[in-house]
């Protein structure tokens, strides 16, 4: 059986609105879990996520830390490949995501777009240029 490897979790005020947004407006798929049990695991091809609120199963300074640092911005952005990266690109635009970065061909040999989450995390989907 195929490890989990590691996975980012991101830590949100309202998981409801935030399970939305990858769900609804990115296309994630729900791997298990849901709002109301603080944690859901979240999948986008290959890549996975758990998404997670402050919560009882949580220590009371654990706790405090995560909603201590909600809101605030870091320098962390988590690579995604994206299969269509031109039909994500459009879906996130359609849905009005807030786009940090937009799409565009790198030098070292990809495309990407960075977008960001209503908790201010930053997503780059990518996908390997053409050979050619």
């Amino acid at each position: 059986m195929a490890g989990w490897g590691v996975i980012p979790s991101l830590r949100f005020a309202d998981l409801g609105a935030a399970l939305a947004f990858y769900v609804d407006a990115l296309g994630f798929a729900v791997r298990r879990g849901a709002p109301a049990e603080g944690n859901v695991s979240v999948t986008f091809g290959d890549a996975n996520l758990m998404l997670e609120a402050a919560a009882d199963f949580y220590g009371e300074a654990y706790n405090r830390a995560i909603r201590d640092r909600l809101g605030t911005a870091g320098p962390t952005a988590y690579y995604i490949e994206a299969k269509d990266l031109h039909g994500l690109w459009e879906r996130a635009n359609a849905a009005g995501v807030r786009i940090v970065d937009p799409l565009a061909e790198r030098p070292w040999g990809q495309a990407e777009f960075t977008v960001e989450d209503p908790a201010g995390n930053w997503l780059t989907f990518w996908q390997p240029l053409a050979a050619g």
